[in-house]
């Protein structure tokens, strides 16, 4: 497995995973641990002796007014500093995780962005890129998944040396530092009872997943919710099969798919693509629904066939957008 700095085509089930560490304890007792992120989400790798103007987070009086999107009063922020003209929330990943503080000697500092959120993570160092298959991302299974739900999305055996690679769910993380942002997401969503249409999510995240089966149920939707892409597809495969032995239209099953881009067995845009090259699956609107949906990366799902892309904090403007759309196809409310 190398690392690679050429940009991914889309659709082809493959995603470059920034490996990170947290180191623990000393001595006999030291343990390195190795983290995955999507490259992706990642803006810069800073120093942490090199943070602009920080400021700890007893110190920044105005800290609310500048970082609305997360609590700074969480003692998981351990401070504020400037990034690029805004003042940005440093978060002690190792304390998120429930381990023991990284030493303080040459910490990294790794500058994110997703969900439309700019933050920054305090961590013990980086290592390298890896180029994967979602495939071969693993899920959490039996008392791993009890205890890293929430955290971890998933597992990756790395080699020379061998090492596990557990990927990150960063996601969770923002949604920990302000519990209270999906709640009002979906109360933003407006309530509908007329034109109910059948529809398919998929997040590996729990708390997103509940998010947008909530949010189209609300809406007006019967939602069924699986956790990865692979778990989906089967099911729209299932759908497929029926359609080609009965000859009726694939909307006399579902009308919608909503899918979030990483996941473990396969991610959303070659699910997008699957379903687009499929004779009897291809005219379901297909929305994807992710942290990753930003003006850089919005070609990706232009390429494998999206019909519509939303970032993860528009979830109320998906609902009313699938809801205008699917009335204009199925001459609803007319």
């Amino acid at each position: 497995m190398t690392g690679s700095k050429i940009l991914l085509e889309s659709g082809t089930n493959e995603v470059e995973l920034l490996e990170l560490y947290l180191d623990e304890g000393s001595g006999d007792s030291y343990k390195r641990w190795s983290f995955g992120l999507n490259v992706a989400k990642v803006k810069k790798i800073i120093r942490e002796n090199d943070l602009k103007n920080f400021s700890g987070r007893k110190q920044h009086g105005s800290a609310d007014q500048v970082a609305p999107d997360i609590d700074t009063k969480n003692p998981l922020v351990l401070g504020l500093f400037e990034f690029m003209g805004s003042v940005i929330p440093l978060i002690d990943l190792s304390g998120w995780l429930r381990m023991e503080p990284v030493a303080k000697d040459q910490r990294m500092v790794l500058i994110t962005e997703f969900n439309e959120v700019v933050s920054a993570f305090l961590v013990s160092g980086v290592n390298r890129i890896h180029r994967i298959s979602w495939q071969e991302l693993e899920s959490l299974q039996g008392n791993m998944a009890r205890y890293a739900e929430g955290t971890i999305i998933g597992t990756v055996k790395l080699t020379d040396p061998d090492r596990i690679l557990q990927v990150l769910d960063l996601e969770q993380a923002m949604e920990d530092l302000n519990p209270e942002r999906d709640k009002a997401a979906i109360n933003e969503v407006e309530e509908s009872i007329d034109c109910v249409y059948q529809a398919l999510c998929a997040d590996d995240s729990r708390s997103m997943r509940n998010l947008v089966k909530l949010s189209l149920e609300r809406g007006g939707f019967e939602v069924e919710a699986y956790p990865n892409g692979l778990e989906i597809w089967k099911a729209l495969k299932e759908i497929s099969e029926k359609v080609g032995k009965t000859g009726m239209h694939v909307s006399e099953f579902v009308q919608l798919v909503v899918s979030d881009i990483e996941m473990p067995g396969m991610d959303g845009h070659a699910l997008t693509k699957r379903i687009k090259e499929d004779p009897n699956l291809r005219d379901l609107t297909v929305y994807l629904f992710s942290s990753l949906i930003t003006d850089d990366l919005l070609h990706k799902g232009e390429a494998v066939g999206a019909n519509r892309q939303y970032s993860k904090p528009q979830i109320a403007t998906l609902v009313r957008q699938s809801r205008e759309d699917l009335n204009k196809i199925y001459k609803c409310g007319a």
